[in-house]
């Protein structure tokens, strides 16, 4: 192989190394923006804390169309003094998602929101779904109509799940 073609191949893996190099450092800084438009915190340096910074948007929108929207309505708002308003929750848009979670996987009645008791059983989802889909249920209610709390990921959920045993 001559010199010129090992010197012109030798620069073209260094341009498809730097590209790539650069793609991998670009993806990171687009997916930092994205989060953060979106309202959801970016990640963590503390390992303990996992931080969910993207989720399956359309699953989540399905699992809630259809084990919580009957109740909740496909807005957030609820039915006042029946279900409580998704949309603007204080639980749902605390930077901690753990009584979030504990809703979802436990049920609750007799909850009281801005002002209001409401008396309706929320059922517990724990036995029929599974974390993931909690995951993605709670991750759509934490950004959807305005809300922007932080996303969850299913090992939150699973860990909440042991902690309710």
């Amino acid at each position: 192989m001559s010199r010129v073609v090992r010197q012109t191949l030798a620069i073209m893996v260094l341009l498809y190394l730097g590209a790539s190099t650069a793609d991998r450092a670009a993806g990171q800084v687009r997916e930092s923006a994205m989060a953060s438009s979106l309202g959801v915190a970016a990640p963590s340096s503390d390992p303990e804390i996992p931080v969910q910074t993207r989720y399956d948007a359309k699953k989540g929108q399905i699992l809630y169309t259809t084990n919580c929207s009957p109740c909740h309505q496909a807005d957030g708002e609820g039915r006042i003094g029946a279900y409580p308003p998704l949309k603007s929750s204080g639980v749902v848009t605390k930077n901690d998602a753990t009584k979030h979670i504990r809703i979802v996987l436990n049920g609750l009645q007799g909850a009281k929101a801005g002002g209001v008791v409401y008396a309706s059983p929320m059922p517990p989802f724990g036995s029929t779904l599974n974390d993931s889909d909690i995951a993605d249920i709670v991750d759509y209610e934490r950004s959807s109509w305005g809300n922007h709390g932080r996303l969850v990921t299913a090992a939150q959920v699973a860990a909440e799940r042991g902690r309710s045993k």
